[in-house]
């Protein structure tokens, strides 16, 4: 999607400016929605997933430690 920017001036000022080759279509604009899309998806689902590992390494650590801070030690003769 290049633009073509043809910029006249006389004097040092901008005179006149003419703008061409906008070519956007509604499919350009779909697709940059359907990108979008994909791409926050993504990013929510990586944010999940580290969220989801943090969350398992930290009540996996309690569970290990409760018992062994509950129980008595024992003495073998």
């Amino acid at each position: 999607m290049p633009k073509i920017i043809r910029e006249k001036y006389e004097n040092g000022v901008l005179v006149e400016r003419q703008t061409e080759g906008s070519n956007t279509t509604p499919w350009h604009w779909l697709m940059l929605v359907v990108h979008t899309v994909i791409a926050i998806t993504l990013a929510v689902l990586a944010v999940v997933a580290v969220h989801d590992s943090l969350t398992l390494r930290a009540t996996l650590s309690e569970d290990d430690a409760s018992p062994t801070s509950c129980e008595q030690p024992r003495f073998r003769s």
